[in-house]
């Protein structure tokens, strides 16, 4: 797949030069690099989907059991 990244803010790729030059790559080596590191997580949208909110009674027993961990 062959990408093109238009109206990208020269302060932006020029911090993304001195990354790739302090990793000793190409800036194209380097945001391949960091493109497959990013598609390899979950996005926050991917770990939140299907999740509700804990409530409050679960939130004690968690804050309990941590100071039970604390404590010993």
């Amino acid at each position: 797949m062959d990408l093109n990244i238009k109206e990208l803010d020269d302060k932006v790729g020029q911090r993304l030069r001195e990354q790739a030059e302090a990793a000793g790559l190409s800036v194209q080596q380097f945001l391949r690099n960091e493109l497959t590191r990013i598609a390899s997580r979950l996005s926050p949208a991917e770990l939140t989907n299907g999740r509700r909110p804990m409530n409050r009674l679960e939130f004690e027993a968690i804050r309990e059991e941590l100071r039970k961990i604390d404590a010993s």
